[in-house]
């Protein structure tokens, strides 16, 4: 039952008791038998896709998960983490499985199908699993319930230790399993081992009263020992625990590493769940004030604390929840750290005095400065102004850069309220981090810290006025304090040249008099502030002064170029490291060459010699005319010249209407919008230059080029920014514009936003920015708004705009929209409004959904509205997305190339985002294709055959009627079987062992691993098939056979009569040699002087024949090649007789000749008969006997006579005499002979 209690688990951590290889589980809130399907694999979890899903995906799923079954109409589509795994997809159940791994088909295999929806499923299943203890609420046995009726079960004990116990009370938020009353002692801060006496009660500490149980016990349940003495409530334990920090070893006050100090020795806290809540009881303790920061430390240090967990009221972080070690500390790999608001000091350093200066802060006990794009506030100022005792900062101020210093800079954001006295009363955002970069450190000028200039025609004549603060003042003309000397000092101090008079004039309503007076005696005296001061009379005079000197300051091309001062009759240059933004702003204002400041697009002009090293305009100063100056002594700066450009000249901007802050990059240069190439944004500065210029942010990264080829146009070629400005146009030292050919840059800022739907055209609306991402509110939402979405998603107009409700609590973007007061909208960006704190979200429906479709089942071109796609901009991931899209599984990445485009044809060019899983839902443009047409192959279009019936080598086939060879380096049984299935072939034959067979030619190979699961998905055109044997499968049925033999091509049939009717003659020819050659040889035997038989002396069996009389009758058995052998002759002695025999070849006039014993012709007359013909050549069919008859009734003769016959192989007349000779010794009737039909 371990199960039940790792599947509630999961609901709050991640499970650390697993034993199944593939455990799986429901991940949502409390109940954890609802929520979206995770699997484990490999030490990993991951999600499972919801390709194929239905309910009988579900009710697997909820019988995996000992959950019961799916309940009705609760299947949600919810947001899963961006770039989350996703182990399984395409998976198809029968619904009988008990667990989703017996499923009839897990998809392609582990991580293999390609699955790029930013949704999955979110199941609710009937059980509700819950786990509770039986008997008081932090004590008792475990059990656990799946539902209202079932009876509760219990876990059995024998698995379960310490660790389970404190991971059960810990996460569960139970007590802790060495106690189920909470208690603590208050009231001294220097051990929290002593004080008065409290119990917890609903979550409230109360004075514990009425004690019972002896004091020893309650102190070693607060893990502080023994009892030492108690009085009432009033307990002091022997353990002496004090919470220090420390930083490098070394005590500190307010910040630092947390350790607890216990009888005299130190011992770190682990940070392995620290949080504010535990670093808030820390700050509180000590009297440190707030907390800015809780970010725990890496360390190696043995612990005393373990799983900290404070409800954030207790006296003493001894006190929370935790895990106590004592003397059994052990090492954790973070320490807990904390810093509180009491550590934060403030102060301003190389300024013209105490109250106007560099910005310092104290943190983390070292001096940092802070860069001025940290969002640094006016209240942040107006904090440390008060600190240092100067009032507040000045509202409205124009000042110059104070010098640069060395140190280190605040890497996180400082946030001051109105109400901060001091910076220890200000936030640090931990969370944030400012840009690295840029140097540039944060200076203040604070409401008492004064200036002067003059108010008349010209910057260098006219009433001296002092600024302090917010409010600028007459100097006072009093006979007593103004003079020639003090009218020189001012001369000198605001740089206009000689003193020529001084005098006063009447005082005027629109200023106060000074309250102080100047009294300055020596000329030497370098500012008016130094020389002796007293209280202003009554005077109602006012102090004047004329110089001779006159000042001016503008930019030497109107509105862009260096900056250029000019004083005393020559002019010269700013030191650009004393140059401000605001400097810059106020320029242009004052040129009427707008507001806003861009980066230089050209160097600054080296002939103009530095005269200044800063500019310093007061509050009330409109014209930088006024301002006081730094003289350069030395001619010589450590940067170049001051160099400004006005937005009045240039400006950049993104061209792709759809998004937000991504997209090609145009500049406005010199009054043309001119595209930006992507070699002049090679370099991160750059990047993040022009980003920043456009008020997005950092750079993140450039992306490709979307849209056809751009032809030969000018453009900017060359953009080069320094890294030692802020990262913004103004950085930027050089622009280039020339006419080229090259790709337009397409760049991607940290601020970038984009739109999108989860389906194409239609279904949740979510904005994806940089990491974040957010469903956008109902809230205000119309179908105006609906009309500009639906055409920014070229999606036609909207069809209907709907409340989209979900159990899951997501993140809400955190604007409104509302074009329908907005004219001329270029994207739906136009139409962001106020924020919005609504939970209502929206889910729209557009009216044009594009058709995405492939020329063949699953292979072929891909098409959007019957277009053809171009390659251009074509990635191997949107082939997977179609493929899936056509229910198809995955690409296959090779063998896809496409055909030629026509020249004069517009094609889609698409390009999609990560988000993106359809490519409907993808950026497309029309255009001529300068590459090749989109052509895909899809997983699901390969199929398996073998060289014979259920086995022999693999052949594949992914495109129609081609069938390839694959090799192998090796194939596991577990395909194989596979393969056979596929095949038809019941399974493998793992017996049967093949011959040695014919090396195959193969340019693909299978390659399966461990995670892969479908035999399709193996095909690797990576696989080097050189030396590796062709892959070959043997399935039960198949039956070895040779192989067939190669097929010839049909002889004609008139060669063949030829050549037949050719051999037949020449046998005939064979034949009549030898017969002739045999005539021969009988005739030759005739002068035998041995007793001859006559022709009519040897009779048959059976049969009538026809005595050879004529020589055409002769003639006749040559021509049918019929004659008779030796063993032809028959005896009078024979015990057997033959089968009739034509003798039609045997001249009449034949000798005869002896007869051999019985034996010899009965053998010869049982060869002769089985080998004789039973048919003649004229078509006669003759008896035959049986040749088994019996002739036992033949008496067998008593001695050995020789017959012999002569042969003629020609027609001879037989003489008469030769005839009528008997042969000697042999009287006619002397002898039986055996007589054809008489005879047995």
């Amino acid at each position: 039952m371990m199960w039940f209690f790792l599947l509630l688990l999961s609901a709050h951590t991640e499970l650390v008791f697993l034993q199944d290889k593939h455990r799986l589980i429901l991940e949502g809130k409390d109940n954890p038998c609802e929520g979206h399907v995770k699997i484990y694999h490999k030490n990993q979890w991951g999600y499972v896709g919801d390709k194929n899903w239905n309910r009988t995906t579900e009710e697997v799923v909820c019988r995996s998960t000992h959950c019961g079954k799916p309940e009705d109409n609760a299947t949600e589509n919810v947001l899963r983490p961006i770039k989350s795994k996703v182990w399984l997809n395409e998976v198809r159940c029968s619904g009988h499985e008990k667990h989703l791994e017996e499923c009839e088909y897990l998809g392609p295999g582990w991580g293999i199908s390609v699955y790029r929806k930013e949704t999955v499923k979110k199941i609710k299943c009937s059980n509700k699993i819950k786990i509770s203890l039986e008997g008081s609420r932090c004590a008792g046995v475990v059990q656990y319930a799946i539902d209202e009726k079932t009876p509760p079960g219990y876990f059995c004990a024998d698995s379960w230790g310490k660790d389970e116990y404190n991971f059960l009370c810990g996460k569960l938020g139970l007590c802790l399993i060495n106690g189920h009353e909470r208690l603590q002692l208050k009231g001294d801060a220097s051990n929290v081992c002593s004080g008065q006496l409290e119990t917890e009660e609903n979550g409230t500490w109360k004075s514990a009263e009425n004690i019972t149980t002896p004091a020893s016990e309650w102190c070693q349940r607060m893990n502080c020992g023994t009892k030492n003495s108690h009085v009432g409530t009033n307990l002091t334990c022997t353990d002496n625990v004090t919470v220090v920090l420390k930083d490098n070893n070394k005590s500190t006050k307010c910040y630092g590493e947390v350790h607890i100090n216990k009888n005299g020795k130190d011992y770190a806290v682990c940070g392995s769940t620290w949080s504010k809540k535990e670093a808030e009881v820390v700050c509180k303790e000590l009297g440190c004030g707030r907390v800015i920061d809780h970010s725990p430390q890496s360390t190696s240090l043995q612990v005393i604390m373990d799983n900290v967990n404070c409800l954030g009221n207790e006296s003493s972080l001894w006190h929370c929840r935790a895990r106590h070690l004592g003397k059994d500390t052990h090492r954790c790999s973070s320490i807990a750290y904390v810093v509180c608001s009491e550590s934060l000091n403030a102060r301003l350093v190389d300024g013209p005095g105490k109250c106007a200066g560099r910005v310092e802060i104290q943190y983390k006990g070292r001096w940092r400065q802070v860069r001025k794009d940290s969002e640094w506030t006016d209240d942040n100022s107006n904090s440390v102004c008060k600190e240092m005792e100067c009032g507040k900062m000045r509202k409205s101020t124009g000042p110059g850069k104070f010098s640069q210093g060395s140190g280190d800079f605040l890497s996180n954001p400082v946030k001051c309220n109105k109400d901060a006295n001091n910076i220890s009363a200000c936030d640090i955002e931990i969370e944030r981090s400012t840009a690295v970069g840029n140097n540039e450190a944060v200076g203040v000028i604070c409401e008492d810290h004064k200036v002067i200039f003059l108010e008349g025609n010209n910057s260098c004549s006219g009433k001296v006025v002092i600024e302090h603060g917010d409010t600028s003042y007459w100097l006072s003309g009093s006979n007593n304090t103004w003079n020639s000397v003090s009218g020189k000092i001012v001369c000198q101090q605001i740089h206009c040249g000689n003193f020529v008079n001084f005098s006063t004039v009447p005082a005027e309503k629109e200023r106060s008099i000074w309250s102080e007076s100047y009294y300055c005696s020596d000329p030497t005296t370098r500012s008016l502030f130094e020389c002796k001061n007293e209280s202003s009379n009554a005077s109602d005079r006012i102090a004047t002064v004329t110089c001779s000197g006159n000042k001016t300051v503008s930019l030497t091309e109107t509105c862009w170029g260096n900056v250029k001062v000019c004083f005393g009759g020559k002019c010269g240059g700013v030191c650009a490291d004393s140059w401000t933004k605001d400097l810059s702003e106020l320029l242009c204002k004052s040129l009427d060459c707008g507001n806003t400041v861009l980066s230089a697009t050209k160097m600054h002009d080296k002939t103009m010699q530095w005269i200044f090293k800063s500019l310093h305009p007061t509050n009330q100063t409109t014209n930088l005319n006024q301002s006081s100056i730094v003289l350069n002594d030395t001619n010589i700066c450590t940067q170049k010249a001051a160099y400004v450009v006005c937005s009045g000249s240039v400006k950049p901007q993104f061209d792709t209407p759809r998004d937000k802050c991504v997209g090609n990059v145009v500049v406005s240069f010199e009054d043309q919008w001119l595209p930006v190439c992507t070699n002049a944004l090679q370099n991160k500065q750059e990047q993040d230059a022009m980003c920043e210029a456009l008020e997005c942010g950092q750079a993140v990264k450039m992306t490709g080029y979307f849209g056809p080829k751009p032809g030969n146009k000018p453009f900017i070629s060359e953009l080069q920014c320094s890294s030692t400005e802020k990262m913004s146009l103004k950085s930027c030292n050089k622009i280039t514009a020339k006419t080229s050919t090259c790709t337009p840059a397409v760049l991607q800022c940290n601020k970038w936003k984009k739109m999108t739907v989860s389906e194409t055209c239609s279904g949740i609306v979510v904005v994806h920015s940089n990491e974040n991402r957010g469903q956008v509110s109902f809230d205000g939402w119309t179908n105006t708004d609906g009309d500009r979405l639906c055409k920014d998603l070229e999606c036609g107009s909207v069809k209907s705009n709907q409340n989209y409700s979900t159990s899951e609590k997501h993140s809400v973007w955190g604007k409104t929209f509302n074009c329908t007061y907005q004219n001329n909208t270029e994207n739906i960006w136009d139409c962001e409004m106020q924020n919005s704190s609504s939970q209502q979200l929206l889910s729209i429906d557009c009216r044009d959904k594009p058709r995405v479709t492939l020329s063949e089942k699953c292979g072929g071109a891909v098409m959007i509205n019957e277009i053809q796609v171009c390659d251009t901009h074509w990635k191997k991931e949107y082939s997977d997305m179609i493929c899936q899209e056509q229910n198809c599984s995955n690409a296959l990445h090779f063998s896809t190339t496409g055909p030629q485009p026509d020249p004069a044809t517009d094609y889609y060019h698409v390009s999609c985002d990560d988000y993106h899983h359809e490519l409907g839902q993808c950026k497309r443009v029309k255009g001529k294709c300068a590459g090749k047409l989109v052509s895909v192959n899809c997983v699901g279009n390969v199929q398996f055959n073998t060289t014979e019936k259920c086995g022999g080598s693999i052949k594949v086939s992914y495109i129609k009627n081609t069938w390839e060879h694959v090799c192998t380096k090796e194939l596991s049984d577990t395909f194989k079987e596979q393969l056979c299935k596929k095949l038809d072939c019941v399974g493998l034959n793992t017996t049967y062992r093949p011959s040695k067979r014919e090396q195959l030619v193969s340019s693909i190979g299978l390659e399966c691993t461990d995670d892969h699961m479908d035999i399709r998905h193996c095909l690797n055109s990576n696989l080097s098939c050189e030396g590796v044997k062709p892959a070959e499968v043997f399935c039960k049925g198949y039956k070895a056979h040779t192989p067939p033999k190669k097929e010839s091509k049909p002889v004609p049939v008139v060669p063949i009569i030829l050549g037949v009717g050719l051999f037949l003659v020449l046998v005939i020819l064979i034949v009549i040699f030898v017969r002739i050659y045999t005539v021969k040889k009988a005739k030759n035997a005739m002068n035998d002087p041995s007793r001859m038989l006559s022709r009519k002396e040897v009779e048959f069996e059976s049969g009538d024949y026809e005595d050879v009389t004529s020589k055409e009758n002769e003639m006749e058995d040559l021509s049918r090649g019929r004659f008779r052998s030796e063993a032809e002759v028959m005896m009078e002695t024979d015990a057997r007789s033959t089968s009739s025999f034509p003798y039609d070849d045997i001249d009449e006039a034949a000798e005869a000749q002896p007869l051999t014993s019985q034996a010899a012709t009965a053998g010869a007359s049982r060869d002769i008969h089985e080998d004789a013909l039973n048919k003649s050549d004229d078509g006669v069919t003759y008896e035959v006997d049986d040749p088994q008859e019996n002739y036992d009734d033949i008496e067998a003769s008593s001695e050995i006579t020789q017959t012999k016959a002569e042969v003629h192989n020609s027609p001879v007349t037989t003489p008469e005499s030769e005839s009528a000779v008997v042969p000697p010794g042999l009287v006619p009737g002397d002898v039986d002979y055996l007589v054809p039909g008489q005879d047995g």
